[in-house]
């Protein structure tokens, strides 16, 4: 099989040859596997690691072209993000929200909301053309929860959610707007040979969502909705990403039409693989798993192939899982034996019920 064939009939719910793989790193962290490794380019580097999937973002993504290299930057959203060094790398940390402490809906209006329109998917299809051999995940933008945490501030943006739901309304239309005008622009114009479409939401911490249920209904599942049927009503598979303790949140997201969850956060109250799996695994295909908060940085390479190995038989049974890091990017903590072997148990170990 090749990777798109893997990774669409393991999103179908069918047992493949072995598991579909995914990888993502930080830049760091790709740098010492190139350096280790001694490759050059990433199609090297995702053929070492048996990588099923490639992922195309489009240009302007976060922070436009012209903001590249600054020590602080401003968004396509009008926030601004300072780069901030932690041992092995940098990231970038929110230090100007334009809308908070502005609770008027005139506020929301007056804002800037143009930045959205410079994203670039021009190259989408050159790319996708170039590695179809892989599972094509094409990105358009953040959820409008996410987009709003940094346009408001996380803090008033929860108070919107309890004390002031006119604004909480009007902002997420507002950002709704903004994102589904941008989604079909990938699909209308730029989608052919993208497979999955990919959109980055996180409402949870490590114990729970940080907002109920029912305000998750009022506010979220509205435009979860929205992007599921419109990615369905062009053939394409819907990918969420969430992290953290998102399971009083499932039957709401599978309720909107998403098909693949990621990044299956299992050391997350309530995210044990083996529930997910009962309670859920046949409506979600479940993508990422391999714990990075212990396992992948503080283990033995045996210790994460013992992991991969017990991913594999539990979320991989009748297929239904990709597997790939538990938080999207493989951290620089995680030592290059165990990333190796992560990916090369995934390899070479037997999918339940295939007959490789």
């Amino acid at each position: 099989m090749t990777g798109k064939q893997r990774v669409l009939a393991g999103v179908d719910h069918r047992v493949t040859d072995r598991i579909p793989i995914t990888f993502d790193a930080e830049k760091e962290v790709y740098a010492v596997l190139y350096d280790h490794l001694k490759l050059r380019t990433k199609e090297e580097l995702f053929d070492r690691l048996h990588v099923d999937t490639w992922m195309i973002l489009p240009g302007n993504f976060i922070f436009p072209k012209q903001e590249e290299g600054k020590a602080e930057k401003t968004s396509i959203w009008g926030y601004r993000a300072r780069v901030t060094e932690y041992s092995g790398g940098t990231y970038d940390e929110l230090c100007f929200a334009p809308l908070a402490g502005k609770h008027e809906i005139a506020d929301i209006r007056k804002h800037d909301w143009s930045g959205p329109r410079t994203l670039d998917f021009s190259h989408f299809q050159r790319d996708a053309q170039a590695h179809a051999d892989r599972a094509i995940i094409g990105v358009f933008t953040w959820g409008a929860y996410f987009v709003a945490s940094f346009v408001r501030g996380l803090q008033d943006l929860m108070m919107d959610f309890a004390m002031r739901t006119d604004y909480a309304d009007h902002l997420i239309k507002t950002i709704t707007e903004k994102i589904l005008a941008a989604l079909d622009t990938l699909l209308e114009k730029h989608a052919g040979g993208v497979d999955i479409v990919y959109m980055a939401d996180d409402y949870c911490s490590q114990r729970g969502p940080m907002f109920s249920p029912d305000t998750f209904k009022r506010y979220v599942q509205p435009y979860l909705t929205e992007v599921a049927a419109r990615c369905h009503a062009h053939g394409k598979k819907f990918l969420l990403h969430c992290c953290g303790a998102v399971r009083p949140l499932l039957p709401m997201i599978i309720d909107a039409g998403v098909d693949m969850l990621e990044p299956i956060q299992i050391r997350a109250a309530g995210m044990e693989p083996a529930g997910l799996k009962r309670d859920f695994g046949k409506h979600l295909c479940f993508y990422g798993g391999v714990d990075l908060q212990q396992i992948l940085c503080n283990g033995t390479p045996r210790e994460v192939s013992d992991e991969v190995r017990r991913l594999i038989d539990v979320l991989g049974r009748d297929g239904g899982y990709i597997l790939g890091p538990g938080h999207t990017y493989i951290q620089i903590d995680a030592p290059t034996a165990n990333i190796l072997a992560m990916y090369d148990t995934a390899a070479e170990t037997n999918v339940p019920g295939s007959r490789r």
